[in-house]
């Protein structure tokens, strides 16, 4: 029994995080920042984050957003980010990336 309650706990939790989507807008300031790949890009502040994107060089898709993202900024295309919790210096986790 206890363990269905924890179950029914973890499983509510997990449901309310829905990722969040910023206001579609033209990518500005899209940097790769060290050698590890730490990925940065602004775009309207939106939810818990401010105008600045993280995206993690370990991310499953890291090539393929990465790819949106330049072909987005240097063509000044507006695209809409996907995004899901912050980082502690309130930086959205980009987790996706779309053209409209």
């Amino acid at each position: 029994m206890k363990k269905f309650i924890l179950f029914l706990l973890v499983f509510s939790f997990s449901a309310f995080a829905e990722p969040l989507t910023t206001p579609a807008g033209v990518p500005k300031n899209f940097h790769v920042y060290d050698l590890h790949g730490n990925t940065f890009v602004d775009l309207a502040a939106h939810g818990c984050s401010s105008a600045r994107y993280y995206l993690s060089p370990t991310h499953p898709k890291y090539d393929a957003i990465v790819s949106v993202l330049l072909a987005a900024q240097t063509s000044n295309k507006k695209i809409v980010i996907r995004f899901e919790d912050c980082t502690p210096q309130d930086q959205g986790k980009i987790i996706g990336v779309y053209y409209l």
